[in-house]
């Protein structure tokens, strides 16, 4: 599903990309309304895509989710990467294991944001990014309220739930 998504991305694109590179005025005028605009603005040109081919709002609004999942899916490999030591108590491997298969349902939730997005759902997009945040907050309760607090995978967390929550407001004004 991930390759296809990320396919059906590029082609849609390269089919409705206005020539030049992306109107930086317009990525400020949508990330200016966000909870962190800063974030907003830096996560989506950040992303190699966002110079050539965000050419529309629509193409904006899949960069930043585009953005969330890259994020979710680094955010899973930490997590892969603290659960291979040998030295996790029992309750941490538990709140870790539960944190990593929560980000590996929100990459899945954002790959299904990118293609209700492609498919013009914003209402759909809606209900997929709330689950990923739903996801992840799951997690963060999981850190908070288990053994296994770990201080850099919450502030993944937060990172993470502030761009799913930056694409939920530009999906919101495109609607």
């Amino acid at each position: 599903m991930k390759q296809f998504a990320g396919l059906l991305f590029l082609c849609t694109v390269l089919l409705s990309s206005v020539a030049g590179n992306a109107d930086s005025g317009m990525i400020t005028d949508l990330c200016k309304h966000t909870d962190d605009p800063k974030l907003c603005l830096s996560s989506i040109q950040a992303r190699p895509e966002s110079g050539e081919f965000a050419a529309t709002n629509n193409q904006i609004e899949i960069i930043a989710i585009s953005a969330a999942s890259s994020n979710a899916s680094a955010t899973s490999a930490y997590i892969k990467e603290k659960l291979s030591r040998e030295d996790l108590e029992p309750a941490t491997e538990d709140t870790l294991e539960d944190c990593q298969k929560n980000y590996q349902d929100a990459v899945e939730q954002l790959d299904d944001s990118i293609s209700a997005m492609l498919a013009n759902a914003h209402a759909d997009v809606d209900v997929w990014l709330h689950a990923a945040i739903s996801a992840i907050e799951s997690c963060g309760n999981a850190l908070e309220s288990r053994a296994g607090n770990d201080a850099e995978l919450s502030r993944k967390n937060e990172v993470f739930l502030k761009l799913c929550k930056n694409a939920l407001v530009i999906n919101k004004m495109l609607t």
